[in-house]
């Protein structure tokens, strides 16, 4: 079984109440991203963690997209799972092979998660680091620029090596802020859209969109892709919203005119109003078509 710790953005700021809905909503945006992708996913909340787990013949490549695809999530950790011992993880780390190098240098970073076990971060880390350098005597202790990093989170009942992280995008999960509608005809108007989905819009796309510039955005929302998974993952800010049309995006409104059958008007939503071409420049780099 493949596992990844999956660490939430500032879903973690919210109140509890607000904190499990956009949870819920982000576990489902999630499952959604890596179905698309042919990952078979389960979670695990878990003290302010998401606990991801896969089959063992899942292509890594495949979750990792969907991981890096998913609003809300901040950055996820591939993990080993190995007895919450010093010996059993220095063990681990020898069949994956130490640096070779003679004077290479390494340091261990242990976290503590959830309620405390036998070890603490501080003593672990230590024990760790002695039992790595009996196995690999030429290696020295190196903590502030070490030429290898161990991370290590250690649970109660066990302990996880850290892989490579995955950097996720960060925001609020797609859907939490409600539905907001754009005509996607120009790439200032993906690049509009693909801001407000980060702060947890979901994207309504008109008829005339552009079918180069949809193709990009699908990847960030599983609903573009396929209406039964948006009928799943309708969503809302709170109860008796989910569906409601609130807003719209764009890089140029001013011909926009909302049909108004409510009290409160359509907002109009130019997240790219003075933005110069530096600052497009670096926005196209984040959203990956730099």
């Amino acid at each position: 079984m493949q596992r990844w710790i999956v660490r939430m953005a500032e879903i973690q700021l919210k109140s509890r109440p607000v904190r499990r809905h956009m949870r819920v909503a982000l576990e489902r945006q999630l499952k959604a991203q890596a179905q698309l992708r042919g990952v078979e996913l389960s979670l695990q909340p878990w003290h302010g963690l998401l606990l991801a787990h896969a089959p063992a013949d899942t292509e890594p490549e495949a979750a990792t997209d969907a991981f890096r695809h998913t609003f809300g999530i901040v950055a996820v950790d591939p993990a080993e799972q190995v007895e919450a011992n010093p010996e059993s993880v220095a063990d681990a780390l020898e069949k994956r092979g130490f640096p070779e190098v003679e004077g290479s240098t390494f340091a261990i970073r242990c976290r503590r998660h959830g309620p405390k076990g036998e070890w603490g971060s501080q003593q672990f880390a230590s024990e760790l680091g002695a039992a790595v350098q009996k196995r690999a005597p030429h290696l020295g202790v190196n903590l502030s620029e070490p030429d290898w990093e161990v991370r290590v989170a250690l649970m109660p009942d066990y302990a996880s090596l850290l892989g490579e992280r995955i950097v996720g995008p960060g925001g609020l999960p797609t859907g939490v802020q409600g539905n907001v509608s754009a005509r996607l005809v120009d790439e200032r108007d993906l690049l509009a859209s693909w801001m407000v989905m980060r702060r947890g819009c979901r994207i309504i796309l008109d008829e005339g969109a552009d079918p180069t510039l949809q193709s990009q955005l699908i990847v960030w929302d599983a609903a573009l892709a396929d209406e039964k998974l948006a009928l799943k993952l309708n969503s809302g800010p709170g109860p008796g919203h989910a569906g409601s049309l609130w807003g719209r995006v764009g890089s140029d409104l001013d011909g926009f005119e909302a049909e108004n059958d409510r009290n409160v008007p359509v907002a109009r939503l130019e997240p790219l109003a003075g933005w110069s071409e530096e600052q497009l420049s670096e926005l196209k780099h984040q959203f990956g078509i730099a």
